[in-house]
């Protein structure tokens, strides 16, 4: 178990937002239980923890007098709190909006909503990330929300309260959660380095602090990572700056896939977390963003393009089976040159003001040199070119497999493909680039271009029919394995 979870409060009075912690008990406290709230700030500062206590705060089967009036609520001992800790409650129901936005997710839900609960007192429903949800979902959740059955308690969580219709935030009690201070960081991660017994000293506390920007589950992460690869503090913290959001978003600025791609590579290698890398990545657009509100809508739409598809790969990366996949795909298709991402030609010098970060120094070959490779020279590198594939998008390199270099002209690469599966595979965009990418960089030539044909089934001596069908058969595993392409 990761120690954020470990250490997560299981108590009003383990709250780290002390306003919160305030304003919560005192809701509790007084006896008059809403039929809905709604929690909202930012990520990481303890909305899902506090909803799942107040659950359990609802359910407690302990008398009431048994309940220790200095906060020590709910008592987590009986069997309702027992099991809404280890998240088997049946009468407890926690919904992402962000995989369940539709309607019809929503009328299941008000559907069901009207059913008894089985063993606890109360019905609760967690709707995660509620500001996903479509305007027709929002009407539906409405009607709930206005005429909700006695034994139904709602809590709405969101990290953006201002896309969600005044009419829900209306009918619900509003609790703020705000980025904690440094104070309240440190006060948690002394609670963890005390009860996992390490020996981490104030002032670099501090420093996590300050590093996790606002983010009680970022700063014992960090703290986490400290305590599990035995570097200091200070090393970690090095590694984590090394992962520069500024530069990656320069190189999908500039449609470099190679060095994009590379450093994904780099912050696997080096353990960094994809999902808080993106995160970082999305925070440093939002603050270019507000930044540019008065600029022109061209700089406007370019950042709006790639925080949505930094959205869309973080929803992809919860249940990736190959964890930086999804960053992998949103590499080839922000800088695929067919793609509508925003180019570094229509976009102001405004982004390099504000960001205020290096941009790559990888020098580009010149487009109007001249190739001095043939054929025979692809051929003899065929196997280096596969390698050079494959941390790019291992099912391209699968199906590159079961191809064979067909001509070169030093320009245009042609490809005998066997099956017309693979070529509408290979011919898609984003297979396409990586496979004209990963040529011209291995040659050291200009721009290549790739074609595709399918081929006669013959075989040249040096391979055997036993290869082929095995590479095939490898490049069909692969695809269906992992949605990569």
């Amino acid at each position: 178990m990761t120690l954020y979870l470990k250490y997560r409060p299981q108590r009003v009075s383990e709250l780290g937002l002390t306003a919160v912690r305030q304003m919560l008990g005192n809701i509790l406290s007084s006896g008059k239980l809403p039929h809905a709230f709604l929690f909202a700030g930012p990520r990481g500062t303890g909305k899902t923890s506090a909803a799942r206590i107040l659950a359990k705060y609802i359910n407690c089967t302990r008398p009431s007098s048994t309940k220790a009036a200095d906060g020590q609520r709910p008592c987590n001992q009986c069997e309702m709190c027992t099991s809404i800790t280890l998240g088997s409650a049946l009468d407890l129901v926690e919904i992402d909006a962000a995989s369940n936005r539709g309607i019809d997710e929503i009328r299941d839900l008000r559907d069901k909503i009207k059913l008894a609960p089985l063993s606890a007192k109360s019905k609760v429903y967690i709707i995660d990330e509620v500001h996903m949800l479509t305007t027709e979902a929002f009407n539906a959740l409405l009607k709930t929300l206005e005429e909700p059955p006695p034994h139904a308690v709602f809590v709405l969580c969101t990290t953006e309260m201002a896309k969600l219709p005044e009419t829900i935030i209306s009918r619900c009690t509003v609790i703020k959660f705000t980025r904690p201070t440094i104070a309240e960081i440190v006060a948690k991660l002394e609670e963890v380095s005390t009860g996992e017994k390490l020996k981490i000293k104030d002032p670099q506390l501090q420093l996590i602090a300050q590093a996790a920007k606002g983010s009680f589950r970022d700063a014992i992460k960090i703290l986490e990572q400290v305590s599990a690869s035995g570097q200091s503090v200070e090393q970690v913290l090095g590694m984590l700056e090394s992962a520069d959001p500024a530069q990656f978003i320069d190189h999908l600025r500039r449609r470099e896939a190679a060095p994009a791609l590379e450093l994904v590579n780099q912050l696997v290698e080096q353990g960094v977390s994809l999902r808080g890398f993106m995160e970082r990545c999305v925070e440093v657009l939002r603050e270019q963003l507000l930044a540019q509100v008065d600029s022109s809508q061209m700089i406007v739409d370019s950042n709006l393009k790639l925080i949505e598809a930094f959205e869309k790969a973080y929803t992809r990366s919860k249940d990736a089976a190959v964890p930086q996949l999804p960053l992998e795909i949103l590499v080839i298709e922000m800088t695929n040159p067919n793609s509508q991402a925003p180019n570094p030609n229509e976009i102001s010098n405004t982004q390099t003001s504000i960001t205020q970060k290096p941009t790559s120094n990888i020098q580009l070959r010149p487009s109007g040199s001249k190739s001095k490779y043939k054929l025979a020279d692809v051929e003899s590198k065929w196997q280096e070119i596969l390698k050079a594939v494959r941390p790019k998008n291992h099912s391209v390199e699968a199906l590159l497999r079961s191809t064979r270099p067909a001509d070169f002209d030093g320009r245009t690469l042609v490809l005998d493909v066997f099956y017309k599966f693979h070529k509408d595979k290979l011919e898609s965009d984003k297979c396409r680039v990586i496979v004209e990418e990963t040529v011209g960089d291995v040659l050291g030539t200009p721009a290549v271009s790739v074609k595709l044909q399918l081929g006669q089934k013959t075989l040249r001596s040096e391979v055997s029919a036993e290869a082929i069908e095995e590479d095939i058969v490898k490049a069909a595993e692969e695809i269906f394995k992992v949605d990569a392409i």
